[in-house]
């Protein structure tokens, strides 16, 4: 099931409403481009986004005159990481992180949470933040998700079923530099036109299934398939798939951080994208290969068959035994079918766009605000 974009909340007359303000925790990434896209658009809307620390002691938080009309968390890691060196220390932030957010919200300040993952990744203690996040779904105004599926799984795992709103992940058309061309990027990355290349870019953790994907990839005889993998990838994992590419040559390991103007020298050069992920609620990663007009190869897990068609955008397989059955289907497939697919995936990352999620946005804030006060 496809996101109705179309059908979502018409932007808000800038004249007409009280000018908010919405405060986004300091500590959450800086760089990160999906928030720097989301709040362009927010304030393009006319609002209002302020950093703010409410994790402070609460003393701090009641002395500090700024006061915005909505907190608008996003990832809660911060909030209740655990430390078993230190554990009375874990359990104060996270049961004080719990009190600020009541004593903000007593002062008229709505909470609005966007769940971007069902658990945080390769957390080794995830009981206090299932514990925290339980208790956040209950207490927040309003929780926003980013797929039906999201939705499901929030009302299903932590009984949240009202004021849950689903706002998809907007594309990331012009949020990194994209000026290289396709013969370009192959060249400066040592690849030739003929090859074929398969991508897999980003960040390396245990749930992304990469070890999976180089078993699969080397049981395929093709001389002319390249498999590219890109990304920091630290500790015995790192070691693992070093040690598993270099018994292929046709594997180019490039186990560094990539940085944002580099992003656009593995898309241009890739034939695919190939996410083999494990466990998977949302993927911004999925989006990315789409906004540079990449097809991908995914498994059919969360939230992915209400962005990706099989056939359509890129190729969908349901269990992990299939994904060598997928990776062959990418490869054979003839250039000007493999065109279509390129056209299919940027025609679908252009539905997200980024103006009509922030009129959402707008008109979810409204209501957060209305619906607080309606209870005070």
């Amino acid at each position: 099931m496809k996101l109705p974009l179309s059908a979502i909340a018409r932007p808000a007359d800038p004249a007409s409403p009280q000018a908010l303000t919405v405060l986004t925790p300091s500590f959450e990434s800086a760089g990160n481009p999906y928030l720097s896209c989301l709040w362009g658009a927010v304030r393009r809307q006319g609002v209002t986004v302020q950093p703010y620390e409410p994790r402070r002691p609460i003393a701090e938080l009641k002395a500090d005159p700024r006061r915005g009309d909505i907190l608008h968390l996003h990832w809660i890691q911060g909030f209740c990481k655990y430390d078993p060196a230190r554990p009375l220390a874990s359990w104060r932030l996270l049961l004080g992180s719990l009190r600020n957010l009541r004593y903000l919200q007593s002062q008229g300040v709505s909470i609005v949470w966007t769940v971007h993952n069902s658990r945080s990744h390769d957390v080794a203690f995830p009981w206090p933040e299932e514990l925290f996040r339980w208790a956040l779904a209950h207490l927040c105004d309003d929780v926003l998700v980013m797929s039906e599926y999201g939705r499901q799984e929030l009302g299903e795992k932590y009984g949240r079923w009202k004021r849950v709103h689903c706002v998809p992940h907007g594309h990331y058309i012009g949020a990194y530099p994209h000026t290289l061309s396709r013969d370009e990027a192959r060249s400066r990355l040592g690849l030739r036109p003929q090859q074929r290349v398969l991508l897999h870019l980003g960040h390396i953790k245990p749930y992304k299934g990469v070890d999976e994907l180089l078993r699969c990839f080397r049981a395929i005889d093709d001389p002319e398939a390249v498999l590219v993998i890109a990304g920091a990838c630290d500790g015995a994992l790192g070691e693992a798939i070093a040690a598993e590419a270099a018994a292929d040559p046709r594997v180019r390991l490039h186990l560094d951080f990539v940085e944002d103007a580099a992003v656009q020298l593995y898309l241009e050069a890739a034939d695919w994208v190939v996410l083999p992920y494990r466990r998977i609620l949302n993927s911004g990663s999925a989006l990315l290969a789409l906004s540079f007009g990449r097809p991908v190869v995914v498994p059919q897990r969360g939230a992915l068959p209400e962005l990706i068609t099989d056939g359509e955008q890129g190729l969908c397989y349901d269990q992990d035994a299939d994904l060598g059955v997928a990776l062959r289907r990418a490869l054979m497939t003839p250039r000007d079918r493999w065109q279509q697919y390129c056209a299919r995936a940027e025609a679908q990352a252009r539905r997200y766009d980024w103006e009509p999620i922030g009129a959402q946005l707008h008109e979810i804030y409204r209501q957060a605000i209305a619906h607080r006060r309606a209870r005070r």
